[in-house]
C-alpha cells in the first residue's frame, strides 16, 4: 500500500514564534506493516510514529536550519494518482 500523504511540520523558532509548514511524502507500507487502507494507517500512525518511521521534517530546509521542538500531524492522504481519500477538517489548503 502507498500514500501521498501531506504533512504539517510545526515548530518554535528561537524567539518562541510558531512556524508551519507543509510537505509531502510518499509512503510504503508493506504487509508487516498491516496497513491496507486508511482506516488502518489512521489507527497505526501512533506507534509507527513513536518508532520514528515518518520523517517529512527532512524536507522542510527551514526547520533543519533552526531546529527546534517539533510537531508532525498528517493533514491529507492521497493515493498515488492523487486521489484525496482524507483530508483533516482543519486543513483549507489546496
Amino acid at each position: 500500500m502507498k500514500f501521498i500523504i501531506t504533512w504539517e511540520v510545526s515548530w518554535f523558532d528561537s524567539d518562541w514564534n510558531e512556524k508551519k509548514r507543509y510537505t509531502e511524502t510518499e509512503e510504503y507500507f508493506d504487509e508487516h506493516d498491516g496497513i491496507k487502507s486508511v482506516d488502518d494507517f489512521l489507527n497505526k500512525f501512533e506507534d509507527m510514529f513513536m518508532e520514528d518511521r515518518f520523517s517529512p521534517e527532512n524536507n522542510v530546509n527551514e526547520y533543519i536550519e533552526e531546529g527546534g521542538d517539533l510537531n508532525i500531524e498528517y493533514m491529507k492522504i492521497c493515493n498515488l494518482d492523487g486521489e484525496e481519500l482524507w483530508r483533516d477538517p482543519e486543513y483549507k489548503e489546496e
